[in-house]
């Protein structure tokens, strides 16, 4: 069901979303994300999110990574947690976190999102990029990563890149609606010009269901998230 208005989208995305209950860490701080950026009440989730906290960092799985996006969602919110990044800060080595683009890739954005650079971090991404991390979602993350850190000083690895994920867009998406958003973001962040990235826009606007959702809690949130950065783009845009 296509709808051109992003606005009317992005109500009816956030409407669905308030009726749902995250469990993960991952869906419950992509969740207070989405519903900050468009200034809905979220003090529920943030509660919610900060009594699963354990030793300043999320016990799970994936704790580096569901531990960088719940603190980036709190610090959105206003919730700066120190702790957590004294504990971001203690578990690189060699530069990276665990050696891994991923990994490094959101360590970067949370320590970005107080204002903390970290040149080793970038330039162990830059230095090591290649062929391996050819991937849309990948390349996206650590786009996104180099613009928060220092987007001057890495600019033409973020255009260079930027022009790839361009390149690699089919029917204005690239296949899945999570990896597309992060795109999109990605996009957004490298500066790309409002007409390269409007097509993908529509494409997104397609993949919304009747019940305002896009199919789940990550990939809805996740879209409301581009939604309100292309919109706040589209204002900041010069009027001619």
């Amino acid at each position: 069901m296509v709808h051109d208005d992003p606005g009317n989208a992005a109500s009816r995305g956030l409407e669905w979303l308030k009726e749902q209950q995250p469990e993960t860490i991952k869906d419950i701080s992509r969740s207070i994300q989405a519903l900050t950026l468009w200034n809905e009440p979220a003090s529920f989730l943030i509660e919610k999110l900060l009594s699963l906290k354990k030793d300043g960092y999320w016990e799970t799985e994936t704790p580096l990574t569901d531990t960088a996006r719940a603190f980036i969602a709190l610090c959105k919110s206003g919730k700066i947690q120190t702790e957590t990044t004294t504990w971001i800060q203690e578990q690189q080595r060699d530069d990276s976190w665990n050696n891994s683009e991923i990994d490094t890739a959101y360590a970067l954005m949370a320590l970005g999102e107080c204002r903390i650079k970290n040149e080793n971090g970038c330039n162990w991404l830059v230095s090591n990029y290649g062929k391996k991390w050819e991937h849309p979602g990948t390349t996206s993350l650590i786009i996104t990563a180099l613009s928060i850190q220092d987007k001057e000083k890495y600019r033409d690895f973020i255009n260079d890149r930027a022009r790839w994920l361009l390149s690699k867009r089919e029917d204005g998406g690239w296949t899945y609606i999570a990896t597309s958003n992060l795109v999109i973001q990605a996009l957004i962040d490298a500066g790309s010009k409002v007409e390269d990235i409007a097509p993908s826009i529509k494409w997104l606007l397609g993949k919304q269901q009747e019940n305002g959702s896009w199919k789940d809690i990550i990939s809805t949130t996740l879209s409301l998230i581009t939604l309100k950065m292309y919109l706040d783009k589209l204002n900041s845009v010069p009027k001619k």
